[in-house]
């Protein structure tokens, strides 16, 4: 009975020399940070995609060309009447929910990144556009409507983004499967590490492990001691990648993102983000934690 105490409580073998304990710490807390910052990324692009998704596929825009008089100038009073008898048509159709005119100082902000700051888009031909919100899970008769446009008005058109919707999609998706290969390419590599350190650490200390099979230690025994030892370092790891990576994602959400394209306003991350980013620390430590003792188990079971 003491000598199984013993057992218990120290640990035999030196599975953490100075050396490979760094090696292990740095590498890992690499391969943490990266995996965190991807899995941002997957987050991230998962809640753009569902935002242009929410947008643009619940509503549709009608424009109306500015109808053009005799001396070749804008016509107001007729693009206005035109712009009406469109608004009362819309609003007509079965599935529109509301129907909102876009005020001039809406259509120039919209403007703005196609034709800069200093262009007096006032001065531009620009057309009336209506702004359709559709009741959900509507689908409208868009060649039906098409058809009815053009008998009010020829300089009329209604564009329902499914084309541009489409292309999004797309580029979401991958920009997604990218972000998982390299998620599922960090995952890999961090398994190989540990693998290839943990064979090494058993060739290391082959002699003390013979002799704990002598004194009557299992095979078990000695792969719960390595678990134990690679599941501390997995842990310390994941709480160092953790540390480094928010700040980046923090840095890119702030400035990057903030700089870019309005089509990027829907990537954020959601409290579920948040939280499964917070649980890497434990997750790298059971990743090791399993790893190692597999790991150690077959190559063991190699060398009876």
């Amino acid at each position: 009975m003491k000598k199984d105490w013993l057992l218990k409580k120290r640990n035999e073998i030196p599975t953490e020399d100075e050396d490979t304990s760094v090696f292990m710490y740095v590498l890992s807390s690499i391969y943490m940070y990266l995996f965190v910052v991807v899995l941002a990324i997957v987050m991230a692009v998962n809640s753009m995609a569902g935002s242009w998704e929410k947008d643009i596929s619940g509503s549709v825009t009608v424009q109306i060309i500015p109808v053009e008089g005799e001396d070749k100038h804008v016509d107001t009073q007729k693009t206005e009447e035109q712009k009406n008898k469109v608004l009362q048509f819309m609003e007509q159709v079965s599935g529109v929910e509301s129907v909102r005119v876009l005020d001039k100082q809406a259509i120039e902000r919209l403007m703005i990144p196609w034709l800069g700051n200093k262009v007096d888009v006032s001065s531009l031909p620009i057309p009336q556009l209506l702004d359709v919100k559709l009741a959900k899970g509507a689908e409208l008769n868009y060649d039906e409507i098409t058809r009815g446009l053009r008998n009010i008005s020829p300089n009329a058109s209604i564009d329902n983004h499914r084309l541009w919707l489409n292309r999004l999609i797309k580029f979401a998706n991958s920009l997604r499967v990218l972000a998982v290969a390299v998620l599922l390419m960090v995952v890999a590599i961090c398994a190989f590490s540990i693998y290839y350190s943990a064979r090494t650490s058993l060739n290391i200390n082959l002699n003390s492990i013979e002799i704990l099979h002598i004194v009557g230690a299992k095979d078990d025994y000695i792969a719960k001691q390595y678990a134990k030892s690679y599941a501390k370092i997995g842990f310390f790891a994941g709480i160092i990648g953790l540390m480094v990576a928010i700040p980046s994602i923090i840095f890119v959400g702030k400035y990057g993102i903030s700089t870019g394209s309005g089509l990027l306003n829907g990537a954020h991350l959601s409290t579920l983000a948040w939280c499964l980013m917070l649980i890497t620390p434990l997750f790298s430590s059971l990743y090791a934690m399993i790893t190692s003792y597999y790991t150690v188990r077959k190559n063991l079971e190699k060398m009876v």
